[in-house]
């Protein structure tokens, strides 16, 4: 798999809204035509806190080869649309990152196959926790293990509907991690986080720098088919 999951820095929440738009536009034609697209979603800021600005958002794509992103989902008219209003209407501040992340094996997406369409349902309360982390030199693997041990963890607590753990593929010099998690609902992220604090201690620690960014489902997307 070739997973994408920009943090795009929208120039102000009027430009965010813009940009939600032509994403509402994208989404149903990637759900309808594009078999090999597994997840494509858009989150808002939660704003609880001021990690990043609030009005950023955050997208998780998820495709099963590098050409079902960079041919076939391009190919669209709608996204050919938007990636000319990224620049006409100066909807971000800088470009995505747009490189790719791969599985690691460790955690899940979606819980016993679950269906996730934002777009006709009412899934809207889920809580989407990001964690962004940089191993300190040689010491991936040992975050992984603590990463591992959250993820059995998580897979026993049904309020718990994702816990994937993402990287840029093995042998790669950019060793960061990307943990995408996803809750019923904030309360329940509360839970398990108090839980869990230890384990995510021991991983913060041998870890450089760390980032967490929360978000809210905006409406918009899928995960899973």
């Amino acid at each position: 798999m070739f997973i994408i999951a920009p943090l795009s820095n929208c120039a102000s929440a009027a430009k965010r809204d813009r940009f939600l738009e032509y994403i509402s536009k994208i989404a149903p034609v990637t759900h309808r035509n594009e078999p090999k697209c597994q997840a494509y979603a858009w989150f808002r800021n939660a704003e609880d806190n001021d990690t990043i600005p609030h009005h950023w958002l955050r997208g998780l794509e998820v495709y099963e080869n590098v050409e079902a992103n960079t041919v076939t989902h391009r190919a669209s008219a709608e996204y050919k649309a938007f990636r000319a209003a990224v620049g006409e209407e100066a909807l971000l501040d800088r470009p995505s990152d747009l490189r790719f992340w791969r599985p690691s094996s460790v955690g899940f997406l979606t819980r016993d196959n679950e269906l996730v369409n934002f777009m006709n349902s009412a899934e809207t309360n889920h809580y989407i926790v990001v964690d962004e982390l940089t191993p300190l030199a040689g010491y991936k693997n040992q975050v992984l293990e603590q990463l591992y041990r959250l993820a059995q963890d998580a897979k026993q607590v049904d309020q718990v509907l994702s816990f994937w753990v993402l990287h840029r593929g093995d042998g790669e010099q950019d060793e960061s991690l990307l943990v995408f998690a996803r809750y019923k609902g904030k309360k329940e992220w509360a839970n398990f986080e108090n839980q869990s604090k230890r384990t995510w201690t021991e991983a913060y620690e041998l870890s450089g720098e760390q980032r967490r960014t929360t978000w809210v489902a905006s409406g918009l997307g899928f995960l899973g088919r």
